[in-house]
């Protein structure tokens, strides 16, 4: 008998004089048996599956409402423009079609689950102001950090043909403040969605996991914009994210993002020379 089997042997009778079960294929073969697999997701985490399934489907849905329902085809389709008659307005009429079901999707439809569902709450959606006075330095910082960069970008050609995205900002003071208010209101929905309901909501589940969930659909909505801003869109979701978890608050988040877009926006109109108060 080798040296391995009598090893074997000896802690099989030590076992038994200590009065432990040898399981009946070690007997049998004389080899430990393997421990039985066990499930991916234990019992204890089986009751957070509705609820992250019912968070999930309904950013789903909000993602698909702002992209069909808020899309130009949808508004060409019940609102095509008069060949005869020209709206100067149309395209801004358009902007503010596109920013009303954002403000659905992304704002009120989360948020009605949130307030009407038994298992959600809606300060769980990181809107707490206390956060965000007692951080409100960290948010300066990050602005002051990416001005140099926004502006190096904002001197090529694919930055201020793109921006602003409406295309007669700098027609007029009425444009570029009408304009300005509409872009401003969409992003308090869009950190609402994806810092607040995604970060927020998801997080109460799975924690600190909740912020990479929630970069992915928040890069993939921004795939119409130049190469740079979507890749960067990467790095401040995960910024943005995270902060809103430690905070629990999205108003930075708001503000940096509306700082930053009206800069580039300003940057955008002044390359073309097409500030308002230069040919008003």
């Amino acid at each position: 008998m080798s040296r391995a089997s009598r090893k074997r042997r000896d802690q099989r009778l030590k076992d038994m004089q200590a009065g432990e079960p040898i399981p009946r294929a070690q007997i049998l073969v004389g080899e430990p048996q393997q421990e039985p697999l066990r499930p991916i997701i234990s019992p204890e985490a089986a009751p957070n599956f509705w609820p992250l399934a019912i968070i999930c489907v309904t950013a789903c849905l909000s993602l698909l409402i702002v992209e069909f329902a808020g899309g130009e085809l949808a508004y060409l389709r019940f609102f095509p423009p008069n060949p005869f008659v020209a709206d100067p307005y149309w395209a801004l009429q358009y902007k503010a079609w596109w920013v009303a079901w954002i403000l659905f999707g992304y704002l009120a439809l989360p948020a009605a689950l949130m307030f009407l569902w038994r298992d959600g709450r809606l300060r769980d959606c990181n809107l707490s102001w206390r956060g965000f006075r007692e951080h409100f330095w960290i948010y300066v910082g990050l602005y002051a950090a990416v001005f140099p960069l926004i502006y190096l970008i904002s001197w090529t050609p694919a930055f201020y043909t793109f921006y602003p995205m409406y295309g007669q900002a700098g027609r007029s003071w009425t444009d570029l403040l009408l304009w300005e208010s509409l872009y401003v209101g969409q992003f308090v929905a869009l950190e609402f969605f994806f810092r607040g309901f995604l970060v927020g909501g998801l997080g109460r589940r799975i924690g600190i996991l909740a912020v990479p969930v929630s970069v992915m659909p928040y890069m993939m909505i921004h795939f119409t914009k130049p190469w740079p801003e979507a890749s960067a869109a990467v790095v401040a979701g995960f910024v943005l994210g995270w902060l809103a978890w430690k905070t629990k608050s999205i108003w930075g988040g708001v503000c940096i993002h509306c700082a930053v877009a009206v800069t580039m926006d300003l940057l955008a109109l002044s390359h073309k020379g097409q500030l308002p108060w230069l040919h008003s």
